[in-house]
């Protein structure tokens, strides 16, 4: 039946809040009865159909439908959410934003240059460079595609629509400003990787001293003093000076290294 407000005392904005509860209520009816579908007069054009991975169309009408339905209360909530200090969001809203985050894909370039462990350089020892670049941008980053699991290893249900694709990264964020930040990071990271020559990669280089310490096998050559020249952060055996025979003389008057007491 229609409903009068009274506008007596009721400002612009309690208006909306009442017109945004009044909406969610309708949508959380349709689709907890399945009728989301408009009469066949209100329909627009079915579009193309589209299938995925395991040949089912992905577009339907009740599909395209019920998801618009759904996208329309995600809205709603988070214009009440801004607008009403009181509105509490349902339980289930957090499960609707993490399927419409925005999201982007960044294909590793594995068939230019298949030498290159591009998966290793992104995920790193126990996963810790990949969760350091999601810290950093704020993004979510799934590697899927060709290649991402081990053969013998099953894959999950959510990956089957990325299994025939080349081997990617999916990146998720609640913004498109943490999309962009991560995007950089892993583009920076292959780019690296394709233009320096290993043994100069810092990012590998790191990752390997990384591993080493997570192992408990890390020489810490950086605060080494080399027996050969006396400076700090390498080894005799990789000092860049000419070999010194004397640099482990002692000087019996004088205490100092480098020569004999007859030098002195």
């Amino acid at each position: 039946l229609p409903t009068a407000v009274s506008s007596t005392g009721v400002t612009a904005q309690d208006l909306d809040n009442y017109a945004i509860q009044v909406r969610l209520e309708e949508i959380n009816r349709k689709l907890r009865l399945n009728d989301y579908i408009p009469p066949e007069r209100e329909r627009s054009p079915s579009p193309p159909p589209t299938y995925d991975a395991h040949g089912r169309r992905s577009n339907t009408r009740e599909v395209r439908y019920r998801k618009k339905l759904e996208d329309e209360r995600v809205r709603l909530i988070e214009r009440a959410m801004k607008s009403d200090a009181t509105f509490r969001p349902p339980l289930e809203f957090q499960h609707m934003q993490r399927r419409n985050r925005i999201q982007d894909k960044v294909y590793i370039p594995v068939k230019e240059f298949p030498e290159i462990n591009f998966f290793g350089l992104l995920v790193g020892p126990r996963g810790n460079s990949l969760k350091k670049m999601e810290r950093e941008s704020g993004a979510k980053i799934s590697i899927r595609g060709k290649g991402s699991v081990k053969e013998g290893k099953g894959k999950p249900d959510q990956f089957a629509d990325d299994a025939d694709e080349d081997l990617h990264c999916l990146v998720m964020a609640d913004s498109e400003d943490k999309v962009a930040a991560c995007v950089d990071l892993i583009n920076k990271v292959i780019e690296t990787a394709a233009s320096t020559p290993e043994g100069e990669n810092d990012h590998k280089r790191n990752q390997l001293r990384e591993l080493a310490a997570l192992n408990g096998t890390l020489r810490d050559d950086e605060n080494q003093v080399c027996q050969n020249c006396g400076n700090i952060g390498h080894r005799k055996y990789d000092c860049p000076e000419q070999r010194n025979y004397t640099a482990n003389i002692v000087c019996r008057l004088c205490g100092n290294a480098g020569h004999m007491a007859r030098d002195c």
